[in-house]
């Protein structure tokens, strides 16, 4: 929760809460399916008779129990301001539905699908001013984070298993009990991903405004160093196995450099309020499967699904920055040549070996078997070429994004730092 700014934060996050509610109350009266995360309130109140805002801030105060469950000594107490928020959009549903009580229940198929694409659009707005507040999020989102806070499971997967498993848990609940399927139909879909599309065009058009209201800053665009007193920072991309990380902890100690890699995760942890092992999980880890394609692609059509790995990059590509405007530093992968491609005085390593060589030192190290530390390798080697295809659009690896790239083992660990240090310091004329 950022209190900064609040006397413009706070009317934004309940004003954003209060026309995500608008558009959830258009789906309803169109009858053709509410959106996955409100199929549950809707339901109960198809089955029950429940208002749905009372059933609203039911759902929330189960959802925070959930997360208590889950978490157990990890819940934070400040989580339980998730239950007087769910309270305050409850009333908000209530309020809404009882506004668009006075407009006629459309009978028109056509009508009522142009409702439900109206409805999509008011969401999107609705979210696009409640989510970038940093307020409280909703109970929805606590127990998809504290689920993927426990499992090491990304978060848009837990988000799409999450709303499926609530779409799944309606439906069937509804033809049980009133033999139709009552809160899911075509609405549901097109809420599903037609409000992460709206919200992608509103954002980019207006997001910039809405950020600057805010009073967002961008560490991440401040880079501006001086020719007197310059900064020097040495970025190190590496394979696995290729002993990047060791030679850079040799190359910062030669060069008398801050070290930054594993100490990175504790940075962006601070800034982000993620815990270290969501980070370490998450960071790099895209795998370009034909599944995670789809994954992908569900994440970038849900405006709801924070945090995610661009939000993660975000934190980091921050945190980087400002370190290297402030320090001389060695930073070891986290795509820091990319994120400082326009800073003046950085050199841009990419460490690399024969695969063999990868394998067998990821075999004694890790104690696998040869087939195994085979898989390893290549799995994580593939997972790092597509982090930094899927950031910057560039090939990993490709020698003209960097302005060295060697073979650790055709010099070992000691030798290859030795050779960075002397075209490093040639480079600057240090």
């Amino acid at each position: 929760m950022n209190l900064k700014n609040m006397k413009i934060r706070l009317p934004m996050y309940l004003v954003g809460l209060f026309i995500m509610t608008i558009g959830i109350a258009i789906s309803v009266k169109s009858n053709l399916g509410v959106s996955p995360v409100s199929s549950i309130p809707h339901t109960m109140t198809c089955i029950w008779g429940i208002e749905m805002g009372k059933a609203t801030i039911l759902f929330h105060i189960v959802l925070v129990l959930i997360q208590l469950i889950i978490l157990r000594k990890n819940f934070k107490l400040i989580s339980l301001l998730q239950i007087p928020v769910g309270v305050v959009f409850g009333y908000f549903t209530t309020f809404c539905n009882y506004l668009v009580s006075f407009f006629p229940t459309p009978d028109n198929i056509v009508i009522r699908i142009i409702m439900v694409l109206i409805s999509a659009a008011i969401v999107a707005i609705g979210i696009f001013l409640y989510l970038p507040t940093d307020v409280i999020p909703l109970a929805g989102e606590g127990v998809m984070s504290a689920v993927s806070q426990v499992t090491k499971i990304e978060f848009s997967k837990v988000k799409m298993a999450f709303d499926i498993t609530m779409v799944i848990i309606s439906g069937v609940s509804c033809l049980i009990f009133i033999h139709n399927l009552g809160s899911v139909g075509i609405g549901t879909v097109i809420a599903a991903f037609l409000v992460g599309f709206i919200l992608g065009i509103i954002n980019k058009v207006f997001g910039k405004y809405r950020d600057k209201l805010l009073g967002k800053t961008k560490i991440a665009d401040d880079t501006a160093e001086t020719d007197d007193k310059p900064t020097y920072v040495i970025s190190i991309s590496r394979e696995y196995g290729s002993g990047g990380r060791a030679i850079g902890k040799i190359l910062a100690e030669k060069l008398g450099y801050k070290y930054y890699d594993t100490e990175l995760i504790k940075l962006v942890m601070q800034e982000s309020g993620y815990s270290p092992e969501y980070i370490e999980h998450n960071e790099q880890t895209l795998d370009k499967s034909a599944l995670n394609d789809f994954f992908e692609w569900y994440q970038q059509n849900n405006g709801d699904t924070v945090p995610n790995i661009n939000s993660l990059f975000k934190k980091e590509e921050s945190v980087i920055k400002h370190l290297a405007k402030t320090e001389n530093c060695v930073i070891v992968g986290r795509l820091a040549n990319y994120i400082l491609r326009n800073k003046k005085h950085i050199y841009n390593v990419f460490i690399t070996a024969d695969e063999e060589s990868e394998i067998e030192k990821v075999k004694e190290r890790d104690h696998l078997s040869h087939e195994n530390a085979a898989k390893q390798v290549r799995k994580v080697n593939r997972e790092r070429s597509a982090h930094c295809k899927y950031f910057t659009n560039t090939d990993w690896g490709n020698a003209k994004n960097y302005n060295l790239t060697i073979k650790s083992n055709d010099f070992g660990y000691e030798k290859t730092a030795d050779l960075i240090e002397i075209l490093f310091k040639q480079k600057f004329s240090l």
